[in-house]
């Protein structure tokens, strides 16, 4: 038994990697932390709002601008370990970099010019689309069956990153925005550079549990509670002053909500991923011919890794597998295109400009401000989650494919832009929540409706491409259409700075006109691909069927192995108690007199004694394996498989 796994490769199981990829998410998001530090730079070089906002969409386009980190990732798809662990390296330079020279240049170290910051925007940004191409990708390589669930879930986690590193800002370095960009230099490097050597792609079938979805739930749990804490805080904060010990107990709480994430290795499948039995047998075949040079399996039996891509291969048959250049020729993505640029570029509309917004309304942009970008963040994270599970869920139930929650993410993208084109102080917390979720569950989706319309081959280049719809709606929407609109209605005012509700209405009514035309690209893009998702539901169920079977059928030969141990313990437990037994009869034979019963023995009462006590010692022994037997017994009989097998039975 111990070296039963010694010919199998070593990987981190993939619920390792999954854990290690759900921190690395949560300092992958930080670009949603510009207004935060916007007005530091703004009074420091005295920008006028469009060129603020420039800034903001710069960083933006180079969050979007995921396209090199994809090709990379791509080109180092075989790496089954490097190939994350390089690609993280790149991106913690690049964000440490950016950040870096932005804190060097808002503290008055240096001077740059325009362009410049705006370069250190875009770098900075644009690192961490290298910490999310690797942990995204490979953990949708890793959970295909669940690829919606885990998308949604490593998501969420990235949108709520700027308002975990806001809690840290505002509980101890408020209102310090300068020093919290040298947070954002080092925070995100360091916990990237740690948890990037756990997150490896497994190549094999692995053993797990067939109750794996509660490891989903468990995080879900989580990320749902992190995200109410969040939201409580973002508003005990802007009504009382956080002292340092106030600040170190929030933070704190932060971190013992992140725990449970950190559990899931070691309670769903352990820390090394461990191959099917036929996938070990498999591998100790191909180790044994590479040195004997002999085929060891019949020549009719492929290899253990042609067996393993055959498997995982059958979920992507189904799919279009299309090359970058091919993605550019299809229909289908310049309509997913259109509809992920407009939803995402109205909700960075409200967020690059969320600082401008609350002075207009009359309110203060300091602890005011830090709260309505906390609310976004969470609205954004819970509309990932939801985007990822429930339309999961809705397929595997309901035959729904994806692509009809597109409609509901655009028709809830233009009434949150018409809410915001007239919302009052009091209502734009509900705006941002509505913004937030619009924006968050575009995020959320598109991922897996690419992979599912255009293949997992060329999935990180091509999900990169895609971001270029945010980009440019970022561009044309939250910065020159919002910055120019702006700009007008102050002169109207006769004012440098816009107060009032109309400064950003005329704004959130062409987005509102925009989400009509989503709407529009959302069901045309449903129409067409309709067929696709009528095989990809069918065999996504049967590939799930059979991969839980498989981790049942694993799990329960796993119990009988233990059970066989057991009895080999039960059947030397009773050689010893026979052989106590007959030291018993030896020294009552010994201690009575000649023609006198063992009872009427005068002495030798110690060595009685000890025996007894072994023998009661032995069967207490006895009495914990049978528990053991029992427990065992109950867990094979839990198995669906027993419990199918159960019913089956009744009805016949």
């Amino acid at each position: 038994m111990a070296n039963e796994y010694d010919t199998t490769p070593f990987f981190f199981s993939k619920w390792m990697t999954y854990s290690a990829a759900c921190l690395v998410m949560l300092s992958a998001g930080l670009a949603y932390t510009f207004s935060v530090w916007s007005d530091a730079i703004k009074h420091e070089f005295g920008y006028s709002q469009t060129q603020l906002a420039g800034i903001g969409t710069a960083g933006n386009i180079g969050g979007y601008l995921a396209v090199f980190a994809g090709l990379f990732y791509d080109a180092l798809r075989g790496w089954n370990r490097a190939g994350p662990f390089l690609t993280v390296l790149v991106g913690i330079v690049l964000q440490t970099g950016g950040n870096l020279g932005l804190w060097f240049a808002a503290k008055g170290m240096w001077s740059p010019p325009y362009y410049a910051m705006l370069a250190l925007a875009a770098v900075a940004c644009n690192g961490q689309t290298w910490f999310e191409a690797p942990a995204l990708v490979t953990c949708v390589r890793n959970f295909e069956t669940e690829r919606g669930t885990v998308i949604g879930i490593l998501k969420a986690l990235l949108g709520l990153s700027a308002s975990a590193y806001t809690t840290i800002y505002v509980a101890f370095l408020e209102p310090d925005a300068v020093s919290f960009l040298l947070l954002l230099a080092i925070g995100p490097s360091v916990v990237a550079l740690l948890c990037v050597p756990f997150i490896n792609f497994v190549p094999f079938i692995q053993v797990e549990p067939h109750t794996k979805s509660h490891a989903f739930h468990l995080t879900i749990t989580a990320v749902v509670g992190m995200a109410l804490y969040q939201g409580v805080t973002a508003l005990a904060r802007n009504e009382v002053k956080i002292e340092f010990w106030g600040g170190v107990l929030i933070v704190s709480a932060v971190a013992i909500l992140i725990l449970p994430i950190l559990a899931v290795p070691f309670i769903f499948g352990g820390i090394r991923a461990k191959p099917l039995a036929r996938d070990r047998i498999n591998f100790r075949a191909k180790a044994w011919q590479a040195e004997n040079r002999q085929p060891l399996l019949p020549q009719d039996s492929p290899p253990a890794k042609q067996q393993t891509e055959d498997m995982d291969s059958r979920l992507a048959d189904v799919y279009r597998v299309k090359s970058p250049v091919q993605l550019l020729r299809s229909q289908s993505f310049w309509l997913l295109l259109i509809i992920h640029g407009i939803c995402a570029g109205s909700g960075l509309t409200l967020l690059n400009n969320l600082a401008e917004q609350v002075k207009a309304l009359g309110a203060d942009s300091g602890a005011s401000q830090a709260v309505f970008v906390s609310v976004f963040s969470i609205a954004n994270c819970f509309g990932r989650l939801c985007s990822g599970s429930i339309p999961d869920k809705a397929m595997r139930e309901r035959d729904l494919p994806r692509t009809v929650f597109l409609i509901v993410l655009a028709c809830l993208s233009m009434a949150a832009a018409l809410l915001n084109a007239f919302a009052t102080l009091p209502l734009l917390g509900v705006a941002s929540t509505l913004s937030g979720l619009a924006f968050g569950g575009m995020q959320g989706i598109a991922p897996a409706i690419t992979s599912e319309i255009f293949g997992m081959t060329h999935f990180a280049t091509n999900y990169s491409l895609l971001q270029l719809g945010p980009a440019i709606g970022s561009t044309v929407l939250a910065t020159y259409l919002a910055g120019t609109l702006y700009t007008r209605a102050g002169h109207a005012h006769g004012e440098t700075e816009c107060t009032g509700q109309d400064c950003f209405r005329l704004t959130f009514i062409v987005c509102a006109a925009l989400g009509l035309v989503a709407i529009l690209a959302a069901v045309l893009l449903w129409r067409r691909t309709q067929p696709l998702y009528d095989r990809v539901i069918s065999v996504t169920k049967e590939e799930r069927r059979r991969r839980g079977l498989q981790g049942e059928l694993e799990e329960g030969r796993q119990i009988l192995q233990r059970v066989e141990q057991h009895n080999t313990s039960l059947n030397t437990l009773v050689m010893r108690g026979r052989d106590l037994v007959g030291h018993l009869h030896q020294s009552a034979a010994s201690v009575a007199p000649p023609g006198s019963s063992p009872g009427e023995a005068k002495g030798g009462s110690g060595d009685l004694v000890g025996e007894v006590g072994a023998l009661e010692g032995l069967m207490e022994e006895v009495n914990v394996l049978l528990t053991d037997h029992r427990e065992m017994w109950r867990q094979y009989q839990g198995l669906p498989m027993n419990q199918r097998h159960s019913r089956d039975d009744h009805f016949d």
